[in-house]
């Protein structure tokens, strides 16, 4: 049985939620940086978001279908640099168009162009799951180390919290130290490994599970 479900952004009037800069920035990062904020936009006419971050002013909104040829341009990036996907065939900006008009939270980083996005799909169609969103976040070559990671994460919990699921997970490859880094810093707990999950390239890959609780499941 499939578990039709409806989200939302959260809506002007609600209470900010400020980022997390706990442990474990992305590894490029420098010490000494100058801090800015990133400036999230979640529905139209709604506060905007600021997040403390080590680039200039960023605004993070909702994708539209004009955003797809850049997202997939960054998607197929992170499929070439084998450090972030199992996939290795890259996509077009129809077939990234088909994921925005899906209707799940899906979030860009935008600053003269797009940076980065980060996007939620289902994790089961079994309806005990339907409040569990599998996500992906990834940021442009020449935007990275700048902890825009952090921010659309931070923003997409936020997203999706307000849409009312009460977790979000993902696999990262267990070499993948930035990846494993910014999750952490975006408040997500690796919870386990799943040894030899899958080949790339014909060599075998270990990944580690990470999660965010959510609402209620986080008190």
């Amino acid at each position: 049985m499939r578990c039709a479900r409806q989200w939302r952004f959260r809506g002007p009037g609600s209470p900010p939620r400020r980022s997390r800069d706990g442990e474990g920035q992305h590894e490029r990062e420098q010490d000494g940086a100058a801090h800015s904020r990133h400036v999230v936009r979640t529905a139209k006419g709604a506060e905007p978001r600021r997040y403390r971050a080590d680039v200039v002013t960023t605004t993070i909104r909702p994708a539209a279908a004009g955003d797809a040829a850049a997202i997939a341009g960054i998607y197929n990036e992170g499929i070439e640099d084998r450090v972030a996907t199992f996939e290795t065939r890259p996509r077009d900006a129809g077939e990234v168009a088909e994921w925005i008009a899906g209707g799940l939270p899906f979030l860009v980083a935008e600053d003269g162009g797009i940076l980065g996005y980060a996007r939620v799909s289902a994790y089961s169609d079994r309806c005990v799951y339907a409040g569990i969103g599998e996500h992906g976040v990834y940021v442009a070559r020449s935007a990275r180390g700048r902890r825009l990671g952090v921010a659309l994460l931070d923003a997409l919990a936020e997203a999706c919290e307000a849409a009312g699921y009460y977790k979000l997970t993902s696999r990262v490859f267990a070499d993948n130290g930035a990846s494993r880094a910014v999750h952490r810093a975006a408040g997500f707990d690796e919870v386990g490994i799943q040894r030899r999950h899958g080949r790339l390239d014909g060599e075998w890959r270990d990944c580690v599970l990470v999660e965010r609780l959510l609402g209620e499941a986080a008190a």
